[in-house]
């Protein structure tokens, strides 16, 4: 049984013990930063979940103390705030994962088992039930992009699927292929001077998508494995920066043409239009986007603010 440590004084620790211990957690609970330090000195935990805003010290606090003591648990943020607001510290940090509060169960469990064992972390059918069949799309050539976005959206709909919104998944696939054709073989120059691109004979991009009556479920894989957690949260960090900066100019009125740039936008609109997503990394291997929706959707599924969600495995 693996044990997790959760560092939370608010009542919404109790909910998050009973949903963990009933998917066979073992949970130890304290309420600040101190007392967690303490507790990993005594028990060997396998994950920490932790409130960003804590007592006294604050969780970056224990992260950073876990960085330096205990690198090799991996750890869980939460918070019921914009993460936008302190993205800064978890850029310096390097937290990969911060969900927002309430949590959705699901994606709560299928973090922490991918994070604590590091098995089964790529493929849509380790992150939902597929009852329907698995579609996939092979791209070699920058050409092919919006027609494979295009075909991928009008099957999820004969599918039954019912897409919120159709404009922003399309910017999102678009944004997110285009990446992987490109700067995961290498081609950010021609990217950035928008050249159409013919991938070399063995090298290519896929896509898999599939539709059952609760969820449909579409995948970005690259097998170069380039992207890494500290470049996902550098063009994050550097997207929030810009808006920042941004509005700061527009309530000055001053010229904003030097502060226009396209650096990141793919990584940060996946966290802010997507449902559930993951970001996968197997470094030199695979690189994959999931990204899961639900087929019908209701009001009040989304979020209020975005997450986070970095699975990164660096063994060789």
């Amino acid at each position: 049984m693996h044990k997790v440590l959760l560092v939370d004084f608010t009542d919404y620790k109790d909910e998050l013990k009973d949903l963990l211990e009933a998917n066979s957690y073992e949970v130890i609970i304290c309420e600040n930063a101190f007392d967690a330090m303490s507790k990993l000195k005594a028990y060997d935990f396998d994950l920490v979940i932790s409130e960003v805003e804590l007592p006294g010290d604050n969780s970056f606090d224990l992260y950073n103390y876990m960085t330096s003591n205990y690198p090799y648990i991996p750890t869980i943020m939460m918070t019921d705030k914009n993460l936008d607001n302190f993205f800064e510290d978890i850029f310096r940090e390097g937290i990969g994962n911060v969900l927002c509060k309430p949590v959705r169960e699901n994606e709560l469990i299928n973090l922490a088992a991918k994070l604590i064992t590091k098995k089964d972390i790529f493929g849509i059918s380790n992150f939902i039930k597929v009852t329907g069949p698995l579609r996939r799309i092979r791209i070699s050539t920058s050409r092919q992009i919006q027609t494979a976005i295009n075909t991928l959206i009008d099957e999820l709909m004969d599918s039954g699927a019912e897409i919120a919104n159709k404009m922003a998944l399309n910017l999102v696939l678009n944004e997110l292929t285009i990446n992987a054709v490109y700067h995961s073989h290498g081609l950010t120059a021609e990217k950035e001077m928008r050249q159409t691109v013919v991938l070399k004979e063995d090298e290519f991009v896929e896509i898999h998508f599939t539709c059952s009556e609760e969820k449909f479920a579409i995948a970005i894989t690259d097998y170069n494995g380039r992207l890494t957690k500290m470049r996902i949260l550098d063009s994050i960090n550097n997207v929030i920066t810009q808006e920042n900066l941004l509005s700061e100019a527009v309530e000055k009125g001053s010229d904003i043409s030097g502060m226009i740039s396209e650096t990141g936008r793919g990584i940060d609109l996946v966290r802010k239009l997507a449902g559930e997503y993951y970001f996968i990394i197997k470094k030199d291997y695979r690189t994959e986007v999931i990204l899961i929706f639900n087929s019908h959707p209701k009001p009040g599924d989304d979020s209020p603010f975005s997450s986070l969600k970095i699975i990164e495995d660096n063994a060789e």
